[in-house]
C-alpha cells in the first residue's frame, strides 16, 4: 500500500467534506427482461479536489485508518440522497450503508435518527448493506435494519455470497456480486445460476451486478435474475450530479452521552 497516496486521498476527502465538495452520481438498476424499466438508481459517492479533480469514495475507503471519515462521508451521502428524493418525487434511490455506520449503539442511534426524520421518504429509499460485516456488529446492525425496514425502508444485501458473516435480517432484494458474471471460465454459467438460485431464497428480487456486455446480460437472464446493474445499461458520470455543503466533521463526531439522545433506547423494535 502506498502510504503517500493513502494520506493524500484521505486528506483530500476530509477537506472536500469540510468545504462542501462532496456529492453523488447515479447508476440505474434495470429489469433484465425490459431494461427501460428502472427499479431504482444507486448513489455513487464522489468528492472534488480544489483543482476540479473528481475522486470516488472508493479511493479513500480502502485505507483502514479512514473508518471515522468513512462513517461521516456515508452519513452525509445518505443525507444528500434523502434531500434528492424530497426534490424528485418520482425517483427511487439506493444508498450504501457502511459497516462503520452500524458499528455500535451510538452509531446506530445517529443513523436511525437520520432515517426516522425522513421516514416520509422511506418507501423510495433502498439501504444497501454488505454481507461482510464484522461479527461484533451483526447484532446491533440487524436490530437497526429491522427497525428501518419497519418504518418503510427497503433493505438490499449487496455483494451476496462474498462475505463470511451472513446478515440475519429480512431483505427486500439481493445483489449478486459482479465476480460471478465476469469470470472467464467455462463454469461461469452454472456458478451464476447457483448464486442466483441461492439469492432468490432470501428475496424475490435478485440483481446481478457488473453487467458490461450483452453476453453477460444474457447470462444473467438465463440464470434467472430479475434485474441487472452495470456499465452496459447505465454508465454513471464521474462528476457528481448532485452535491451541497456538508456539515463540518467536528459536528458529525460530537459524542453522544448515555441517555442524552431521545432515540438512545427507542430505535430497536
Amino acid at each position: 500500500m502506498n502510504l503517500e497516496i493513502g494520506d493524500d486521498a484521505v486528506g483530500g476527502a476530509a477537506r472536500a467534506m469540510q468545504h462542501g465538495r462532496i456529492g453523488f452520481s447515479l447508476q440505474q438498476i434495470n429489469a433484465v427482461d425490459d431494461p427501460s424499466k428502472i427499479l431504482y438508481s444507486e448513489c455513487l459517492g464522489r468528492f472534488v479536489e480544489p483543482d476540479g479533480t473528481v475522486r470516488t469514495s472508493g479511493e479513500f475507503s480502502v485505507f483502514p485508518e479512514t473508518s471515522k471519515l468513512d462513517l461521516a462521508f456515508n452519513l452525509d451521502l445518505l443525507g444528500l440522497a434523502l434531500e434528492w428524493l424530497a426534490c424528485h418525487p418520482s425517483d427511487v434511490l439506493g444508498c450504501a450503508i457502511a459497516a462503520e455506520s452500524m458499528a455500535d449503539e451510538r452509531s446506530c442511534v445517529v443513523l436511525y435518527d437520520l432515517l426516522s426524520r425522513h421516514r416520509a421518504l422511506a418507501t423510495r429509499m433502498v439501504l444497501e448493506v454488505t454481507e461482510n460485516l464484522p461479527l461484533k456488529t451483526l447484532v446491533v446492525a440487524a436490530d437497526l435494519l429491522k427497525s428501518a425496514r419497519a418504518i418503510g425502508y427497503r433493505i438490499a444485501i449487496d455483494k451476496f455470497a462474498t462475505g463470511n458473516t451472513p446478515l440475519s435480517i429480512s431483505a427486500d432484494l439481493v445483489k449478486v456480486d459482479a465476480c460471478f458474471v465476469q469470470h472467464h471460465r467455462a463454469d461461469t454459467a452454472p456458478i451464476l445460476r447457483d448464486m442466483v438460485a441461492l439469492a432468490s431464497c432470501a428475496a424475490s428480487t435478485v440483481v446481478v451486478e457488473g453487467i458490461e456486455t450483452y453476453d453477460q446480460l444474457e447470462a444473467a437472464r438465463t440464470a434467472g435474475a430479475t434485474h441487472v446493474q452495470g456499465f452496459l445499461l447505465s454508465e454513471p458520470t464521474l462528476p457528481p450530479i448532485y452535491s451541497r455543503s456538508a456539515r463540518a466533521l467536528r459536528r458529525r463526531d460530537r459524542p453522544l452521552l448515555p441517555g442524552s439522545h431521545p432515540l438512545q433506547r427507542s430505535w430497536r423494535l
